[in-house]
């Protein structure tokens, strides 16, 4: 503040053009996000108010909720928020997710951006603040010692030699690297990071300022569960990191696709279930057999073009009766089918991986099976990548046009693949090394992928291993081990829903577009009573299980 008044001590005509202007503008266009709530809204806010629970000021205890622009999401978060507060006998606390990457027009500066911005209420605080007490703080806040800030940013870029210094990177004791890697390629809309893009820089000051934030908040409240959407990229899993750094319980309430809520541990941060406890989960069911012969026969019925739970979220079967014909021609007993991944998806949603990102992955790949000239080799899109993929594999076209490669339409029919018997398929960790093992194909895959702790594929533990597999990969033989496959699918797929459907909350239909009234005019109606309970008795059994697995895992 001295400093404020002294610039304008100095020379008041210049302060007032340069600096007050322009936060005035900053702060006009953040008062678009203060707009009144629509009808449907209010609506809205009043069905979740059930899950309030009032600010107490003697009761130091808080559970921190995640406010994110999504509906959806808000229903879940809120009702396991209420969950766990009625637990522990704590307030409920939010904290904001967005950043100043995806709303560029935050001033960095923290008297504004810390105080003067906080006597607005934005539309997301006062949906969120119809079950939380108090917001706490907010991604897009700036760390008031920016110098120490930025003596921590210089450290950190002299020791950037390479990209893959990148991953390497911890703020204190805290590994952040992945989390600043995968942002990079999402917001960046590039297939691996570049150290020397500006936006880069833009991305590893905000995830300090975001670390530093949430820390001294996390030291100033008594924080004693965290409820996050995700815990992927810098926004959602520096917090979460942090939290279980200082041993607080970090949930993550999915309530569909393959979990009810799930709980995050030290040794595998991710939202994900905990893929490497699958066999042992499985052992101490009842059951056993009489559970992988329900599931065989449900897992076979996706050959025959069923869009099963597992797989709720595909437009339609990757299993089709449609046919290729520019396939006709291919010579499929010397062929191998690559399998590619969304360039812009999180690489490192597991727990590690042995390259950097799908593009290293994926030109390491070809690169090394080109060498083998006999071979044909046959590389599909993943059909579900944003649309950005498709320019990048027309670039990757030019580039392996001279080449034994051939790039495959993405909406090729894995069934066809499947009855043209190719010598072997490779991918990173996708769906499909389930499936073509399941047929009797040798499928090559890296670590970590969520099949880790089975053996029905082959896995390669670092690249040195990799390259080898694929100079050989004539050689490569079917593992035969169907039980195996059938007991991955279920745990992966079903155990965590506890006899629920992937949709039960029936919102696969919206395709991720729930932050908006058109979702709210239809979505409204459903959450009557019943509905409530529904969701509550799955949150509550979510939560118990969490415990149940914590047992089994520890014991």
């Amino acid at each position: 503040m001295l400093r404020l008044f002294l610039k304008f001590l100095k020379n008041p005509i210049k302060f007032i053009r340069f600096s007050l202007i322009p936060k005035i503008g900053n702060n006009f266009l953040f008062l678009k996000y203060c707009k009144e709530s629509s009808t449907q809204e209010k609506e809205f806010i009043k069905k979740l108010s059930r899950y309030k629970i009032n600010w107490q000021g003697s009761n130091k205890k808080i559970v921190l909720m995640q406010m994110v622009e999504d509906h959806a999401f808000c229903i879940k978060l809120s009702a396991t928020a209420h969950q766990l507060a009625k637990q522990h006998q704590a307030n409920i606390g939010l904290y904001s997710v967005e950043t100043r990457i995806e709303r560029g027009y935050y001033p960095n500066n923290f008297l504004w951006n810390n105080i003067f911005s906080k006597w607005f209420t934005e539309q997301l605080d006062r949906i969120y603040l119809a079950v939380g007490g108090k917001v706490l703080y907010r991604n897009s806040d700036v760390y008031i010692n920016q110098k120490e800030l930025n003596t921590v940013y210089q450290n950190i870029k002299q020791q950037l030699k390479t990209k893959q210094d990148v991953l390497n990177i911890h703020f204190e004791n805290i590994k952040v690297g992945d989390l600043i890697y995968d942002t990079y390629l999402r917001f960046a809309d590039k297939t691996t990071v570049d150290i020397h893009d500006p936006f880069f820089d833009q991305i590893l000051i905000q995830a300090l300022n975001i670390y530093f934030v949430s820390k001294e908040n996390l030291d100033k409240h008594n924080i004693v569960a965290l409820v996050n959407s995700y815990t992927t990229y810098t926004k959602h899993g520096i917090v979460a990191r942090l939290c279980l750094s200082k041993n607080i319980p970090v949930y993550s309430p999915l309530l569909g696709y393959i979990s009810l809520v799930h709980k995050v541990s030290k040794d595998y941060p991710s939202h994900i279930n905990n893929h490497f406890q699958y066999r042992k989960l499985f052992k101490a069911l009842d059951h056993q057999e009489e559970l992988i012969s329900s599931h065989t026969e449900l897992f076979e019925r996706r050959f025959k073009g069923v869009i099963d739970g597992a797989t709720s979220y595909m437009k339609e079967s990757a299993f089709s009766a449609t046919n290729n014909p520019e396939l006709n021609s291919v010579d499929w007993p010397n062929a191998v089918v690559i399998l590619a991944h969304c360039f812009f998806d999180s690489p490192h949603i597991y727990r590690d991986l042995i390259f950097p990102d799908f593009y290293e992955w994926i030109t390491f790949t070809m690169d090394e099976l080109a060498k083998q000239k006999n071979l044909t080799i046959l590389v599909k899109q993943h059909p579900n990548g944003i649309a950005k993929n498709d320019e990048i594999f027309e670039e990757l076209k030019l580039k392996y046009k001279d080449s034994n490669i051939k790039f495959i339409d993405k909406k090729t029919s894995q069934l066809q693949i499947i009855n043209s018997k190719p010598k072997a398929i490779v991918t990173a960790y996708g769906t499909a090394a389930s499936e073509f093992s399941y047929q009797n194909f040798p499928v090559l895959a890296i670590y970590d992928n969520p099949f880790t702790s089975f053996n029905f594929n082959h896995l390669a533990n670092t690249i040195e291993e990799y390259k080898e597999k694929l100079q050989n990969i004539t050689l490569l033989e079917s593992k035969q081990n169907k039980q195996e496959i059938i007991e991955f699918y279920y745990m992966h797929n079903f155990f965590f829903l506890q006899g629920r459907n992937s949709d039960f909350l029936d919102l696969n239909q919206y395709k991720g577009d729930t932050f908006n009234d058109a979702f709210l005019s239809s979505y409204l109606p459903k959450m009557d009573e019943t509905y409530f309970k529904m969701l509550d008795t799955a949150v509550l059994d979510g939560l118990k299980l969490t415990e149940w697995e914590s047992n089994i895992c520890n014991n």
